[in-house]
């Protein structure tokens, strides 16, 4: 009794060391047996219609390192353009970056690749239009007996340019006349050569023939009509069927560069994809991307709404383009967006707290 009473506390504190250690020798054991290398990130090829501004919440993502937390390698490349013609991206691409007038609603039935999208970017079509001499504020009855330089009938920019002068009471090649024949790559140095008294450009070809000094913005006819849908990442429909969990790493990721492109500055948004913009210099990107900003061309969701996706499928129904009409249901695949909507969070590095030292003995993380 007497030995108990003297060496029972001590006997107690044996024993809980030596359940501690047999714990922790057992944990050792299991981690080095039985835990495994991270798997192999899984790769998505995107091609791009074109390296557009429109589409910087997927350079941030690239940038930032978004694709990678999410254990996704994503290869991003502009398409030749004999892919472009007919979007058959099974042996150059797995998921497609551009517009749906062209890969949905303006393609002929029974053509080319048939496409749902997964996701959206830009909520704006991005292009402005540009006067000669802008004296006084704009206003759309200044459009009258004047001829703008526009582009193909059946592309995204012209619908939208069309919608914005219908809704303003113009008639079409009557009290405006719309040139649509001229190549895009001509339209800028037509303008700066006298053709047309005004002209529609997206950037960075607008901001360039202002510096230039041949014409001014005049409105910027995104906020003209209803948000669309203007860009976004499609993919064959059987593609998020078979690769359901590459498609959720995919738009997390965009999720996470459009919220990142929400908190941070133009400047910082110029710094960190400044290397898929070499042609444009860090004071030209920075105000480019500020102008957008302000203007409101990118959100906070991947999520492609109904009413958006809707008032697109009007629009070029309206301008007598819609020769592939496709319903909400079957063109978007809004899964994950959806998701991602919910779940992904960004969490700017002022905000971050310093992992206490319990929650590092569960992660294992003593950096």
């Amino acid at each position: 009794m007497v030995f108990l009473k003297k060496y029972g506390r001590w006997l107690v504190l044996a024993l809980l060391l030596a359940l501690m250690a047999g714990l922790g020798a057992h944990g050792v054991k299991t981690y080095l047996l039985y835990s495994k290398e991270p798997a192999q990130p899984a790769v998505i090829k995107v091609g791009e219609l074109e390296r557009s501004l429109l589409g910087l919440p997927h350079y941030v993502a690239l940038a930032q390192g978004f694709y990678r937390e999410q254990n996704l390698q994503v290869t991003s490349f502009v398409l030749d353009k004999s892919t472009q013609a007919d979007l058959q991206l099974s042996n150059r691409a797995d998921v497609y970056l551009g517009n749906l007038c062209q890969a949905v609603f303006t393609r002929p039935l029974g053509t080319g690749a048939e496409l749902v999208a997964l996701a959206g970017l830009a909520r704006l079509e991005g292009s402005f239009l540009l006067g000669r001499q802008i004296n006084q504020p704009f206003t759309w009855n200044s459009l009258k007996k004047k001829s703008i330089l526009g582009d193909a009938p059946d592309s995204q920019a012209n619908i939208v340019l069309e919608e914005a002068l219908r809704q303003n009471k113009l008639a079409l090649q009557h009290q405006v006349i719309i040139i649509q024949n001229l190549p895009p790559d001509l339209k800028e140095g037509a303008f700066e050569a006298g053709v047309g008294h005004f002209v529609q450009l997206p950037e960075p070809q607008a901001t360039f023939t202002e510096q230039k000094g041949f014409g001014q913005k005049a409105v910027f006819l995104g906020g003209a009509v209803n948000p669309i849908p203007s860009l976004a990442l499609l993919a064959p429909p059987a593609y998020p069927a078979e690769h359901s969990r590459q498609c959720q790493q995919l738009v997390n990721g965009l999720c996470k560069g459009l919220l990142w492109l929400d908190y941070h500055s133009a400047a910082e948004a110029a710094k960190a994809v400044a290397r898929y913009f070499p042609e444009l210099d860090h004071q030209t990107l920075t105000g480019i991307i500020d102008q957008y900003k302000k203007l409101g061309l990118w959100g906070k969701s991947p999520l492609i709404g109904q009413p958006e996706y809707e008032s697109l499928q009007l629009y070029v129904k309206k301008a007598g383009e819609l020769s592939n009409p496709v319903s909400y249901q079957d063109g978007v695949y809004a899964k994950f967006a959806k998701k991602a909507a919910k779940t992904v969070e960004y969490v700017p590095p002022s905000r971050q707290q310093e992992k206490t030292w319990w929650e590092k003995l569960k992660t294992l993380d003593f950096k």
